[in-house]
């Protein structure tokens, strides 16, 4: 993972930073609270909230618990939501005409998982610390095949 981190001026404080990621399979949840945590030490914000946002529509951001066996079992249920092995008619190259590049997968499937997961999640900060519970982590949740992912990191607040 690499991190990078920048600033705005004014009342308000807002910090941007971007993860990136890679993934090697899907379903695979990728822990990302002790980076979030590192880019939140960077920032003289006190109080407000951190937003940990993915970039894609196949890869999102959730809140779970990091227990091998129940990341193992939902990643189950999200293949029994939406199977790779069901027909999508996003996967029919030959009908379809949007969005389309040359080294395109059939992907339907991470598509359709991702209506149900999200793209982001926002976490209070107070006293400059993730105000998530004992066994709250926050995941990137590929859905797809292995890729190159990238997660922005907005920290809001006041020192």
């Amino acid at each position: 993972m690499s991190e990078s981190i920048q600033s705005q001026k004014g009342e308000l404080q807002v910090y941007r930073s971007r993860i990136a990621v890679q993934s090697q399979q899907g379903p695979e949840f990728i822990d990302l609270t002790e980076v979030v945590a590192r880019q939140l030490e960077r920032c003289p914000v006190r109080q407000g909230y951190v937003l940990v946002f993915s970039r894609h529509t196949t890869a999102g951001v959730v809140i779970q618990e990091n227990e091998p066996l129940l990341l193992q079992d939902m990643a189950r249920k999200l293949n029994e939501l939406a199977s790779p092995t069901e027909h999508y008619d996003h996967d029919d190259f030959s009908i379809r005409t949007e969005n389309l590049i040359e080294e395109m997968e059939a992907n339907g499937h991470a598509h359709c998982q991702g209506l149900f997961i999200g793209q982001s999640v926002n976490v209070p900060i107070q006293d400059g610390q993730l105000q998530i519970g004992r066994w709250q982590r926050i995941f990137l949740l590929e859905l797809d095949s292995p890729r190159a992912r990238e997660v922005v990191v907005q920290v809001v607040g006041v020192a």
